[in-house]
């Protein structure tokens, strides 16, 4: 039986490939290891036991560092571990230091990479996963690819598309196998907040916590939290930030620690808009019908924006603010949903489907 390798790390890896996972169970002999390299696992179970997911087999403990140590750690962890399983495939996700390091790990070992969410494109080489995905994607045997636009960017750099699979996002497959669940969420009662009448925000990005973005960021949200409540639940390094800035938030903006997955689809769902510089959350709004303003100068998800769906709004107060006074009132958020894209389900199955057939069928496809 083929065996898969699946190496993820963070948060939105691990609730991205949960209804991939639970595929590649059923159908391969599956391996899971977990980097740990934004938190511990003891913080990341609660996702594990929302999302139904198995134990990792393998955990390798990396913790928060800087970009090149933590890659390091990784690439040192990993190896021992790629010669001791001898996977037929090692599978990652998106544009994590944790992609990176499972691409160059198994590539250098001659192991074929698959990547699910390539070709996503924010055009800004100054992030560093706009670098890990661009890398990965031209190490990987095998891309899956969410739209047309992430495959025309892979066409544009020169990617064989032959290895190249339309299947669309697996965010989408999560987001429908769990939203049935958001019911049990009691998020809007512990905030005093109703559907609609509040927005729902969150802030992680490195160039939106820095000391000469972030104070803008917030004077807007404290402009905009005078006509309507926000719910911020707060990233550790946002958190840092804040404390290391001397940045003090008003009682408008109602802060709470990272949420679970089911009460974080509760609050997006219910919420009037989304304030975001998140990639998954902007699909996550899309499926939940749920408009966006995106605190970004760009982003991977243009076609949800090309759309009408979400809109850019900066990261600066001014921007910020004069996009939310078109944007948020009702007329306007009404425009907006009645512009929801068109979403593929079922990336999933398609993803499991490929990789069987390539190892069943030709082989020499994944080995060149």
């Amino acid at each position: 039986m083929t065996k898969v390798l699946t190496l993820l790390g963070t948060r939105p890896e691990i609730i991205k490939l949960s209804p991939l996972i639970a595929l590649l169970v059923e159908r391969f002999e599956h391996v899971l290891v977990h980097s740990g390299q934004h938190y511990s696992y003891e913080m990341d179970a609660q996702f594990f036991a929302e999302l139904r997911l198995p134990t990792p087999t393998h955990m390798l403990n990396v913790g928060s560092a800087s970009h090149g140590e933590q890659l390091a750690r990784m690439l040192s962890r990993l190896e021992p571990l790629l010669h001791d399983e001898r996977p037929d495939v090692v599978l990652v996700q998106g544009d994590t230091n944790t992609t990176l390091a499972g691409g160059l790990g198994a590539a250098k070992l001659n192991i074929p990479v698959v990547h699910v969410e390539a070709g996503c494109r924010s055009f800004n080489r100054a992030m560093p996963e706009e670098l890990n995905r661009v890398l990965v994607d031209h190490l990987a045997s095998a891309l899956f690819v969410a739209d047309e636009a992430a495959q025309r960017n892979l066409r544009n750099e020169g990617i064989d598309e032959a290895r190249c699979f339309l299947v669309g996002s697996t965010a989408i497959d999560a987001c429908e196998r769990n939203r049935a669940y958001v019911t049990d969420s009691t998020i809007l009662n512990q905030h005093d907040v109703v559907p609609g009448g509040y927005l729902a925000l969150t802030v992680h990005r490195a160039e939106n916590t820095h000391p000469a973005v972030l104070p803008g960021i917030i004077a807007a949200l404290e402009t905009l939290a005078e006509r309507y409540p926000i719910v911020f639940p707060v990233h550790p390094r946002t958190a840092a930030a804040l404390a290391a800035q001397g940045l003090q938030l008003s009682a408008r903006i109602r802060v709470c620690p990272p949420l679970g997955y089911i009460d974080m689809l509760r609050l997006v769902g219910a919420a009037r808009a989304l304030l975001t510089d998140s990639g998954g959350l902007q699909e996550e709004a899309a499926v939940l019908g749920t408009p966006a303003l995106i605190l970004r100068q760009e982003t991977e998800w243009q076609a949800l924006v090309d759309a009408g769906f979400h809109i850019l709004a900066g990261n600066s107060t001014a921007s910020i603010l004069a996009t939310a006074e078109h944007s948020l009132s009702d007329a306007a958020l009404a425009t907006a949903r009645s512009h929801t894209p068109h979403l593929r389900g079922g990336a999933s199955q398609r993803i499991c489907d490929v990789i069987a057939a390539l190892f069943a069928h030709d082989e020499q496809v994944l080995a060149t």
